[in-house]
């Protein structure tokens, strides 16, 4: 079967522009210690041109899952194509040479994968496990692991993605019955995968030690220095979590926060007992307090409900936002599932 033909890229917003440029810079980087490894050179007097980059990020294609593999040659491609825009006509031949050549790289299939970063994050830790943390983080007794803390308490709630937290607003609901409102913009809008530029979460009530965490992370976020800041209680949690587990082959990660606030939103909203409609309303709610285009998302990608510790204070979405979600899964979808069974099941063996 011939693919599908290619439709033009939706536009990148100057996050993933910036985001992207962050991953080129680090592959770059990876690649550089490689072969200074290989020749014994110092890796900053490495020369990486752009051919060598693409090469060495092809060379890594079976270290990644499909996704990451997209985020990976999506992130080098826009890079650069912003580097060739900015240099001489044979030098940006060059490097429009090594983007077609990236370009035509698909996902590695599944048998060829090797043991990966990517999937050696744990998107449902248990509440004792981040009980722990915490008290290890506070026993560094240093600023940095005080705002790995700050980070959780502000995001397990919330739900919200790292790089969602400079735009985010926090007040007082418009709602009738609501006490608090977060407004959020949505990190995926620019490419078709948000229902919408905005999500909104509102609370009947919270903790004031909670709307405090809230503030103060957003206060922190729209610091000029936040992506430093950022990537410096990433490397405190790595440290804490591989102190904490060291045989463990999945450690939580800073993402884990958003992971298990959607576990809690869907063990909030989808219950036993729910008819298909029930279900469909229940899924679409959880999809638009996540900011996700349609119903299925947190279903395929995110935590099992059952993951949650169900303490955090449940949010509701707008219910115009919920209206915007896409819905993909069938009503009858348990019955499609059977039928999908039995008829795997009635496969001759072989």
């Amino acid at each position: 079967m011939s693919e599908p033909k290619a439709t033009p890229s939706p536009p990148q917003s100057l996050r993933t522009k910036k985001d992207y440029a962050r991953r080129c810079r680090q592959l770059a980087a990876a690649a550089q210690r490689e072969l200074a490894k290989a020749t014994g050179q110092r890796a900053d007097t490495i020369d990486l041109t752009p051919s060598m980059l693409v090469s060495f990020v092809i060379g890594k294609k079976g270290d990644y899952l499909a996704n990451s593999w997209r985020v990976v040659r999506s992130a080098v491609i826009s890079t650069l194509e912003q580097t060739a825009a900015l240099v001489d006509e044979p030098v940006a031949k060059e490097i429009k040479t090594a983007i077609e050549r990236l370009k035509q790289e698909k996902p590695a299939p599944e048998g060829e994968k090797k043991p990966v970063t990517s999937r050696t994050k744990d998107k449902s830790p248990a509440a004792n496990d981040l009980v722990r943390i915490e008290h290890a983080a506070l026993a560094r007794q240093t600023q940095s692991a005080i705002e790995l803390v700050r980070y959780f308490k502000a995001s397990l709630p919330t739900g919200l993605r790292p790089c969602e937290w400079p735009r985010a607003r926090f007040g007082e609901s418009t709602r009738d019955g609501y006490r608090w409102m977060l407004v959020v913009e949505n990190a995926k809008a620019t490419n078709g995968r948000a229902h919408g530029p905005v999500r909104t979460l509102h609370w009947e009530e919270l903790a004031l030690d909670v709307v405090e965490d809230i503030l103060t992370w957003i206060t922190i976020a729209q610091d000029g220095d936040y992506d430093r800041r950022l990537n410096t209680i990433g490397h405190q949690l790595w440290e804490i979590t591989r102190a904490l587990w060291p045989r463990r082959k999945e450690w939580p990660t800073l993402y884990s926060a958003r992971h298990v606030a959607i576990a809690g939103w869907k063990a909030f909203y989808v219950r036993k007992g729910q008819g298909p409609a029930e279900r469909l309303e229940a899924l679409a709610v959880v999809a638009a307090l996540s900011g996700h285009g349609s119903d299925d998302t947190a279903s395929k990608h995110y935590a099992r409900a059952n993951a949650a510790s169900g303490k955090s204070p449940v949010p509701t979405a707008d219910p115009a936002e919920v209206q915007n979600v896409r819905r993909v899964i069938k009503l009858d979808w348990l019955e499609s599932l059977r039928e999908a069974k039995a008829k795997k099941e009635a496969r001759p063996p072989g």
